[in-house]
């Protein structure tokens, strides 16, 4: 396309003269103004994608579809369990009883119900959801040198917006990490109290005494720098200037201080650890946050083990559904819902019959996903599974479709490649395609 170089003289319109003199050379290739404006609407698409973020809110242990958002009511009772469906206020969709809240905002979700893959290992599964890479074994025997979807989102976007690290973990647990991406890209960890992992986030620490300890360190570092691994010592500069960024800002200060929020909008998350956790999520994206990875509960209910279906629903679903349903409304109420897209998931789904110790065991071949927010549809169902609930009845998806779902509506090319550790081009996913029921 021929560009003129010159004055950006502006018509009443709003257009401007350099772009009138690029119609005429979009003319000659046959492209009309209506052309020109409808890509610059999909410029301006994708500059809104680009200034997304996102919530994870992760059930480690594997949630039950059944007692969740797949429930299955005219099944046998060791199929379906203790637990009856109720209607939620999108006409036709049904959840389980044990999600009320849940079910009076389901218009403000969307559901996966067929989600499925092949590793029945809580570490293997949590290697596939978090990075959208298989894991070549049921648990950590085998290395799995691919970086999380937060640490992602943290290179491509940069470590730091608005004075917050771009990528923060809450409460501070294993969510897969940078890997070879680098340390500076790792989350950055906070308790449910709001108080970082390692870092006293104090406003009264003088901005001269850090940029002396800055000073003395780096003075101290120079003869290590011509011994160590000069990728390490970069991570460590990164990691420091962010320290260093967000002891410097007043805006870090407040969104880590959850008493600046009422006590009406605490009482509403609820006074327990779901509720601290994404209450501070809320917090922290609106303060500019990249992606606010969540890890609350312990879904793992064998019934000899990790407790049983009924006193997994007590100790998990009853807070979820009120912190969840509260974070969703809350997005939607403070008009942050478009900019921010909302996933929750476990590793997998639990087996179809009721075990002899009352609980339920792994299965991978069946788990549901919420999904909200971010410009995607709300109040759809996707996929089903059996009468039974125990594989895909249609539209079998993965984890990676998921994944794909979400880097598509934050503006992340998944085909974008980084180098690891041994130099070779690893692309952010290697498989998975976005949602397209989901897609606005």
């Amino acid at each position: 396309m021929w560009t003129v170089i010159g004055k950006r003289n502006r018509y009443c319109d709003g257009i401007h003269r350099r772009t009138m003199l690029q119609v005429g050379a979009l003319a000659t290739a046959g492209l009309t103004l209506p052309d020109l404006l409808r890509l610059r609407r999909m410029s301006r698409a994708d500059d809104r994608t680009k200034s997304r973020q996102a919530i994870l809110v992760f059930l480690p242990g594997g949630p039950s579809h059944y007692e969740s958002f797949d429930p299955k009511p005219e099944a046998t009772l060791e199929i379906r369990g203790p637990f009856g469906s109720i209607p939620t206020n999108v006409p036709g969709t049904f959840i389980s009883e044990t999600l009320p809240q849940l079910a009076a905002t389901a218009d403000k979700y969307s559901l996966i119900r067929s989600c499925c893959h092949e590793n029945s290992g809580h570490g293997g599964s949590q290697r596939y959801v978090q990075t959208g890479y298989k894991s070549a074994s049921l648990e950590d025997e085998l290395p799995h040198d691919y970086p999380a979807a937060g640490a992602i989102i943290s290179k491509v976007r940069g470590p730091m917006h608005g004075g917050l690290p771009t990528y923060i973990h809450v409460p501070n647990g294993d969510d897969g990490g940078a890997k070879f991406l680098g340390n500076a890209y790792d989350a950055f960890e906070v308790y449910s109290t709001g108080k970082p992992v390692g870092l006293d986030v104090r406003p009264t620490l003088k901005l001269d005494r850090l940029a002396n300890r800055r000073s003395l360190r780096e003075s101290l570092d120079r003869l290590a720098r011509q011994q160590e691994n000069r990728r390490v010592m970069e991570s460590m500069d990164e990691l420091e200037r962010q320290a260093l960024e967000m002891l410097s800002t007043t805006a870090a200060h407040d969104a880590f201080d959850v008493g600046k929020e009422s006590q009406a909008t605490r009482d509403r998350y609820g006074n327990h650890e779901f509720g601290k956790c994404l209450l501070l999520a809320r917090r922290f994206v609106e303060a500019g946050a990249g992606i606010v990875s969540v890890r609350v509960g312990s879904w793992d209910h064998h019934g000899n083990a990790g407790g049983t279906v009924t006193s997994g629903v007590k100790d998990n679903n009853v807070p979820l559904d009120q912190a969840l349903s509260a974070l969703i409304m809350d997005l939607h109420e403070r008009g942050l819902s478009e900019r921010v897209v909302l996933w929750s998931w476990g590793e997998f789904g639990r087996t179809p019959r009721i075990n002899k110790s009352a609980g339920r065991d792994h299965w991978p071949q069946a788990m549901s996903v919420l999904m909200s927010g971010g410009g995607l549809k709300s109040g759809v169902v996707v996929g089903s599974t059996t009468k039974s609930g125990e594989q895909p009845a249609d539209r079998a998806l993965s984890p990676a479709d998921v994944l794909a779902t979400v880097y598509r509506q934050i503006g992340i090319d998944t085909r974008q490649q980084f180098l690891n550790a041994a130099g070779r081009p690893i692309s952010i996913l290697s498989h998975g395609e976005p949602i397209r029921e989901l897609i606005a």
